[in-house]
């Protein structure tokens, strides 16, 4: 169905600025046919059938998340207070215990968080991330998506050896290009493909040639974790080798690359990202609880492409922003640190840029798809509207967007996620990664593992 929004804010990012108060967007099919001045929209298009009143409402573009783990809402509540020990604690060890179905709930709670959120399009990187794929493409997401590779025996880890595993490496390969086989392009090319790994230290270099081959015959990206914290292992792992330059010589460093965090940096590492052209999956909220903030400003004054990621939080994206711009002018000591359209552009049409799908999401203009947000504005914190770009960034909620499209699609309405049972996804999720954690705790006699 053909639809009109009028008499809305319209903050389109377009890259000059351009606000429409009060403005139209006009969606026809998948795609913006008409955006502007609402009495001038409305008169070119007296056709459209369906009106949505947007008075009092902010429409924008969906967010852009360039770094999830959809399923590792399972850690919720347990990770946050642990810093670094969450990788080995955590994360590794808990790749063993969840079940399949329940990797699915988990995934599936956080699509719906996401998408009620305003995020319109996610990169999703996990162990057994096929699991998410039949929901993603249901409920309309937009989404590229990967296996999260690694060929490190878990049971040696958690003896305190590290050991690259060739029979792991080569289940992980199959299942990384079997699944990006079959899930590039569907959802009428709303799915793409990523080839992924975890990180340098739990990665042989035969495991990823293997993902870069894959990804060159593909035409897709490529994602890791990089500069973690990880340097001490990846030396005694790789014959000395630093972290960029181990990646950079096995194919996750290039042009199609998305590097991943990068808080810890040595001497020359941002020239070596710089150099390669890859981009920043830059996700400040979760790092700031482990006490990290990546360089993300000296990096993209040195020519690295910047995109936001939620990571392992899921509820709300305006905290993300939020981070970014504090994290910034703390490392910096000046207020004056990427103002908060700079913020927004970070988490829309430049996070699109991360991708590779500038040309079709990430601001909202004629011939792009509609995937779009409708902010209500008359709410608490959000009046007076003084100047809606601030106002948004700086104190808008996810609780406050009442409609999400994506290709046109309404995939929320009145602030639910439309085509699900909310409450009952919320219930079998949170069953799931109690039983999960049961299991973990039996497993390694605590709720964080030796390692």
């Amino acid at each position: 169905m053909n639809t009109m929004i009028t008499g809305a804010t319209v903050i389109t990012v377009d890259g000059k600025g351009t606000i429409h108060q009060p403005g139209a967007v006009v969606v026809r099919g998948d795609r913006i046919t008409d955006i502007g001045p609402s009495a001038e929209v409305e008169a070119r298009n007296p056709d459209v059938g369906k009106r949505i009143d947007g008075r009092g409402r902010i429409v924008m573009p969906g967010f852009v998340s360039v770094h999830n783990h959809l399923g590792y809402s399972v850690f919720r509540g347990r990770a946050e207070d642990i810093g670094h020990d969450a990788v080995l604690g955590l994360y590794v060890p808990m790749s063993t215990i969840l079940t399949r179905e329940e990797r699915s709930l988990l995934a599936a709670l956080s699509t719906a968080e996401l998408l009620r959120g305003g995020v319109t399009t996610v990169l999703q990187m996990e162990e057994d991330a096929d699991v998410s794929a039949a929901f993603v493409e249901e409920i309309g997401m937009r989404a590229a998506l990967g296996i999260m590779a690694s060929d490190i025996d878990v049971a040696a880890l958690s003896q305190g050896r590290m050991v690259l595993d060739e029979r792991i490496r080569a289940q992980q390969v199959e299942q990384s290009i079997g699944f990006a086989e079959q899930v590039h392009g569907r959802g009428n090319g709303r799915l793409t493909a990523v080839m992924a790994a975890n990180t340098a230290s739990t990665s042989s270099p035969e495991l990823l040639r293997a993902l870069r081959d894959a990804a060159d015959r593909l035409n897709v990206p490529v994602s890791m974790h990089m500069g973690i914290g990880e340097a001490p292992d990846v030396r005694a792992l790789h014959g000395g080798a630093g972290v960029f330059e181990f990646c950079r010589d096995n194919g996750f460093l290039d042009e199609r690359a998305i590097a991943v965090h990068c808080y810890q940096l040595g001497e020359g590492d941002i020239d070596t990202l710089a150099q390669s052209g890859a981009a920043l999956a830059h996700c400040p909220l979760m790092n700031q609880f482990r006490g990290a903030i990546a360089p993300a400003e000296t990096m993209r004054e040195n020519g690295v492409r910047v995109g936001l990621g939620i990571d392992n939080y899921f509820s709300d994206h305006f905290e993300v922003i939020r981070a970014r711009i504090a994290v910034a002018r703390i490392r910096a000591n000046d207020p004056s640190v990427v103002p908060s359209m700079d913020a927004l552009a970070d988490a829309t049409i430049r996070s699109a840029e991360v991708m590779g799908m500038a040309d079709e999401i990430g601001s909202l203009e004629v011939g792009k798809k509609a995937d779009l947000q409708i902010i209500d504005a008359r709410r608490y914190g959000l009046a007076p509207l003084n100047d809606p770009v601030r106002t948004l960034v700086y104190h808008g909620h996810g609780k406050d967007i009442e409609t999400v499209m994506i290709d046109g699609r309404t995939v929320v309405e009145d602030g639910r996620v439309t085509g699900i049972d909310e409450e009952d996804l919320i219930l079998q999720a949170a069953q799931a990664g109690a039983s999960a954690w049961d299991r973990f705790k039996t497993r390694h006699g605590a709720y964080v593992a030796a390692h």
